[in-house]
């Protein structure tokens, strides 16, 4: 009982920062003066993060 309610403080945990501080951080950066490549895979940042978080989900759940 006590490894489902830390696994569900956890996910919760992790989708309040991913939602409010990351995927908010990542849009707002200023990449103007940076080079392609670094701008392409700073891109990706968000999309690994929410990736993991299904990641996360998933194997919560026993579904990985």
């Amino acid at each position: 009982m006590a490894s489902l309610i830390g696994g569900i403080i956890g996910l919760t945990v992790t989708v309040i920062l991913v939602t409010t501080v990351l995927i908010p951080t990542v849009i707002n950066t200023n990449t103007s003066t940076w080079d392609a490549q670094t701008v392409a895979i700073y891109s990706i940042v968000s999309l690994v993060a929410v990736a993991g978080l299904v990641y996360g989900v998933g194997s919560f759940f026993g579904f990985l």
